[in-house]
């Protein structure tokens, strides 16, 4: 009888989580991940932040809080590395790359960054068409009134509120909505060095404002079925600063950005045996670059896009006996682009991928392995048409566990995957090619994982060791046409091999005492390897470090906690050619802060300081693309 009543009962769905490093131990793939606390426990201060700390990942950022910033992983390009956020995908077809900037950890519950596919197998297959993928989620809802109400500030007139509120709609039903608003005037000082020459500038025509708004809804139709909706908005008016040209600091560019989209994603359990998840997208995108300068006809050069994509994905998960687990995924997309350019081609895709994949998870082994099917259909109004393609795509991956009572695991995956040209690459006016064809990457890791059981004070210690290989076939990039004109062609082939190591450790010294430590290393050697008579013939492939890594520190107490953290690269190249004048310095940058909770009869108040650059390291990411110095931000967050 006490069966019978407990199983007429319909109660709240629990969401089970555990440590980050555990999960990088048991996975198949390298997989690493935030979740809220620890990007609190880090002194993380933006997305980007977090992914730069992350083994194998380079990312480009062009300075200040309004610089573009894009990530790409193991010398793949940012075309390659898919953003997901709260279950769909962000899409750019124009570019192809994801800007981070536009999405704060003041929302954040979790981060995850999967290299390859792992066992994750119940996803879009839009998901799993990337050579590594970076998960961003939202904060986890409890189903209770909320309200956070954020305001932070900083150096070079930084000011950043953050509002987000929550509340129960029916016994199935929960929304909530945010909005948040960022000013920067950015105008940091710089030391500008020219032979022996050294003066102190400032960046110019660098202020930005920009907003985001979100509403989210969460209804349970059944007891076994979700359904998430968001409806998402971002603005971005920035001035863009440009290279620093020695004796030459003018710009008069701007950029204004917008993207919005609305997304639901359906997931319902049918038996205990069968899952569905279904998701539908709408996302618009308008970019509007504009250089006041005297050369162009009627002193201005105006350029205007617009890019739109419908999206639609449904998955089956099947598990058929208690180690077996099948999924099927299909997705369709259709996206075009338009432009005031007296070039407009209005090119348009359609994308279909299809992936069926399968899972054996026992007691001491793991192995999944996956063919996808990717099929594209383009064309445009007016001109030529970049080439269709269609390929079947495979990757497998496997954890062993040698001994039971160890916690020691082997891993090994493969992934083949393959980019199409975006429509910059195929269309834009003066670069673009319609017959350039599309990278074809393979990718090839091995690893060791190893998770100390507790100790004394040690509570958990964790270390990962991968080595990876990677090829690329008919790499896309930009070659001179003339001295004026760039056009985008295929080069051929490029190999990148490295090792990424990660330690996690955790110290309880005393009571209330707790010292955590996260440290990675990341070695790439990525080489052109397509002509040995060519000038970059095994060189370093540009941007990419041949050594970097992180390191970060935190002691939390009953008084107030501190963390200090540390990120540094090796030096690069600007070209493949790897030229002493092309070549950026390395840099090592410093971070501290201090925060703390205040209980508030049942509410909390966070305080906390940041110091960014600890150092004052003047340095580059980008050339000619100086860094923000030594600065600070201060914030203040009341949850309710």
């Amino acid at each position: 009888m006490a069966q019978e009543a407990d199983s007429a009962r319909v109660l709240k769905s629990v969401e089970i989580t555990t440590r980050r490093a555990e999960k990088e131990v048991v996975s198949t793939a390298p997989i690493h991940r935030y979740d809220e606390e620890e990007l609190r426990r880090q002194g993380v201060t933006s997305v980007a932040d977090a992914v730069h700390r992350l083994p194998g990942v380079t990312l480009r950022d062009y300075g200040g809080a309004g610089g573009l910033k894009t990530v790409s992983v193991r010398g793949f390009g940012a075309g390659h590395t898919a953003v997901i956020y709260d279950g769909a995908t962000l899409s750019d077809a124009q570019s192809g790359q994801i800007d981070l900037q536009r999405y704060s950890t003041d929302n954040v519950g979790q981060l995850s960054l999967v290299v390859g596919d792992n066992e994750d197998i119940f996803i879009p297959a839009r998901a799993a068409a990337s050579a590594a993928s970076l998960t961003i989620a939202s904060v986890a809802e409890d189903w209770e009134p909320m309200l956070v109400a954020q305001m932070r500030g900083g150096s070079w007139d930084y000011v950043n509120p953050f509002l987000k509120g929550g509340i129960q709609l029916s016994e199935n039903a929960y929304g909530w909505v945010l909005g948040e608003f960022t000013h920067a005037d950015n105008d940091y000082p710089f030391t500008l060095r020219n032979g022996t020459l050294v003066t102190k500038e400032r960046r110019h025509n660098t202020r930005m404002n920009s907003g985001h708004g979100e509403v989210n809804l969460t209804w349970r139709p059944w007891s076994r079925a979700t359904l998430k909706s968001k409806v998402y908005y971002y603005d971005n008016s920035r001035r863009l600063p440009g290279p620093v040209i020695y004796y030459n600091d003018v710009s008069n560019e701007s950029l204004r950005e917008r993207n919005a989209f609305a997304q639901s994603q359906l997931r319902a359990s049918l038996s205990a045996n069968v899952s569905l998840m279904a998701i539908a997208k709408f996302n618009f995108a308008y970019s509007g670059y504009a250089d006041v300068n005297g050369k162009y006809p009627n002193g201005k050069l105006d350029q205007r896009y617009w890019q739109r994509e419908w999206y639609g994905s449904a998955c089956a998960l099947w598990s058929p006996s208690r180690p077996w687990a099948l999924d099927y995924s299909v997705d369709y997309s259709y996206a075009n682009l338009s432009s005031n350019l007296v070039s407009n081609n209005r090119p348009w895709r359609h994308s279909l991928l299809q992936s069926a994949t399968a899972r054996y998870r026992a007691s001491r082994i793991t192995a999944m392995a996956r063919l996808l099917l990717s099929v594209y259909d383009n064309g445009a109004h007016t001109g030529d048409a970049a080439k269709d393609a269609t390929r079947l795509s495979p990757s497998a991956s496997v954890s062993v566990q040698p001994w039971r009572e160890q916690n020691l695991f082997l891993r090994a995956s493969f992934k083949e995957i393959f980019r199409m040209p975006t429509f910059n690459e195929a269309y834009f006016d003066h670069y673009g090619s319609a017959d350039v064809l599309p990278e074809t990457t393979s990718q090839y890791n091995l690893g060791i994982t190893y998770s100390t059981p507790a100790w004394g004070c040690l509570s958990a210690a964790t270390v990962t060791v991968d080595g990876y290989y990677n090829h690329i076939k008919d790499m896309i990039v930009a070659v001179p046409y003339n001295m004026f004109v760039w056009r985008i062609t295929n080069l051929g082939k490029a190999r990148i091999f490295g090792i990424d190591a990660t330690l996690n450790a955790s110290v309880t010294p005393a009571r209330l005492h707790t010292i955590d430590l996260t440290a990675n290393y990341s070695y790439q050697r990525a080489q052109p390897r397509t002509d040995p008579t060519m000038s970059d013939w095994m060189k370093q492939v540009a941007y990419i470090p041949l050594n970097s890594g992180s390191l970060a520190l935190s002691w939390e107490n009953p008084w107030v906690n501190v963390s200090v953290n540390a990120t540094g690269v090796s030096s690069r190249y600007t070209t493949n050619n790897n030229l002493p004048d092309t070549r950026i310095d390395g840099y090592m940058e410093f971070g501290a802060r201090l925060w703390r909770l205040f209980p508030i009869r049942g509410h909390t108040l966070e305080a906390r300081v940041d110091v960014l650059n600890l150092g004052n390291k003047q340095y580059e990411v980008v050339a000619r693309y100086p860094m923000p110095g030594r600065s600070w931000q201060a914030t203040l967050r009341f949850t309710l």
